[in-house]
């Protein structure tokens, strides 16, 4: 840091250098429109939890056991974005459903009608006309997760351990922990991200024990020591939403010709069916995957592939002497090489199911708009997986040695 200083001049008349003195007119002085806060009804989220347990032994080394599992979180913290300075929402969307076929409209197919949310047509004002968004931090959602879970177990006896669980779940999430449209969080209730239904896992490790089934020494030497191990785990996919694609307002019905020319300036191919998406600012969340569900089909209605992962492995151990021994183990990863594809919060999966088109479909100028929902069926479409999830990896090999003494 450097400064010119003149003795002869007050210092509240001279200027360092650096920093620079911002100007009093700087635009980084500039209030922005847009306020947040936390609404008085806010209340921190809590969670309730349950469980029973009952468990019985079957013989000295066999037991079983069963029970089931619940939570109830309330005042779950929305993640979209509330605006309490929006007015009303004005108008309609009519959703032509057009068949699994098809590829370009006009189709006829089932009519859903929703109200529209252009960002065109989102006007702010509700609360007070010199504001822009106000945007409150709300915490209306509830969550329910209930499981039964068996366990079979048997422990070592006769070179043999093993242990066997199943676990069946639902997890469900309800009024407004995600929505698209802040005025109606009817639509809301489905499937957590979390959600998976069947879980089933397996352990075991078997001592065969071969030397018994011979005398002689050499025989002995080359059956014993072995020891046989596994663990698999099959579990279901987690569900994912289906959305919209950005809107292709069209004159002439074509994906090749999609925009609106207002005074020379392409515009339309707005977002549809989601007022957190076209509200979404720099402090707040971008609504349900940041776009609008496809309409009349719940939401996270769709669910990814089951997982699956079976690990094996073969040991034998040499004893060299008192206290001393030497264990090989050859261990194979995935046996079968299962791809295991990663669904999960919304990744993983190309969820946009409908390329919405239409003469006045995301013009964000009409107020009653038709839009024909064509299924996303082209490269990479609807479904499409897209990666292999961490813990998936290709079938792999390991060799070890260990040496204990």
């Amino acid at each position: 840091m450097s400064a010119s200083y003149s003795p002869g001049l007050p210092p509240n008349q001279q200027s360092p250098t650096f920093p620079t003195i911002l100007a009093s007119n700087s635009p980084l002085f500039q209030a922005s429109p847009d306020i947040s806060f936390i609404s008085p009804q806010f209340h921190a989220p809590y969670v309730l939890q349950t469980s029973l347990q009952v468990a019985r032994e079957l013989s000295e080394n066999t037991s079983v056991s069963a029970g089931f599992l619940g939570s109830h979180a309330v005042h779950l913290i929305s993640g979209s974005a509330y605006d309490l300075n929006l007015n009303p929402l004005q108008g309609t969307t009519t959703y032509i459903v057009c068949p699994p076929a098809t590829i370009s409209a006009p189709c006829n197919g089932n009519t859903i009608v929703l109200p529209n949310m252009d960002s065109g047509l989102l006007t702010e004002g509700y609360r007070n006309a010199n504001l822009g968004q106000i945007n409150m931090l709300i915490s209306p959602g509830r969550s329910y997760y209930r499981s039964f879970f068996a366990q079979l177990e048997h422990r070592m006896s006769d070179g043999l351990f093993f242990q066997l669980s199943y676990t069946l779940a639902k997890s469900t999430m309800t009024n407004g922990v995600d929505f698209n449209n802040q005025f109606d969080f009817s639509n809301t209730a489905g499937p957590s991200l979390l959600d998976q239904r069947n879980r089933i896992s397996f352990a075991a490790v078997y001592l065969p024990h071969l030397e018994r089934l011979t005398t002689s020494r050499v025989g002995h030497a080359l059956l014993s020591g072995w020891r046989f191990s596994s663990v698999m785990q099959f579990s279901s996919g987690r569900p994912y939403a289906g959305l919209l694609s950005p809107a292709c307002t069209s004159s002439n019905l074509s994906f090749n010709n999609c925009g609106l020319v207002v005074d020379g300036s392409l515009t339309g191919n707005n977002n549809l069916n989601d007022s957190a998406f076209n509200q979404d600012t720099s402090n707040t969340a971008s609504g349900i995957n940041g776009a609008g569900p496809t309409p009349g089909i719940g939401l996270n209605s769709f669910y990814g592939p089951w997982l699956e992962r079976i690990d094996v492995a073969l040991a034998r151990s040499f004893s060299l002497g008192e206290g001393k021994q030497l264990q090989l183990q050859l261990q194979v990863f995935n046996l079968f090489n299962h791809a295991n594809f990663y669904v999960q919060n919304g990744n993983g999966v190309n969820q946009l199911q409908y390329n919405p088109i239409g003469t006045n479909c995301g013009d964000g100028i009409s107020l009653n708009q038709t839009c024909y929902l064509v299924p996303n069926s082209g490269l990479g479409n609807f479904g499409t997986l897209q990666e292999i999830s961490p813990n998936g990896l290709p079938r792999a090999f390991q060799f070890s040695a260990r040496f204990t003494f």
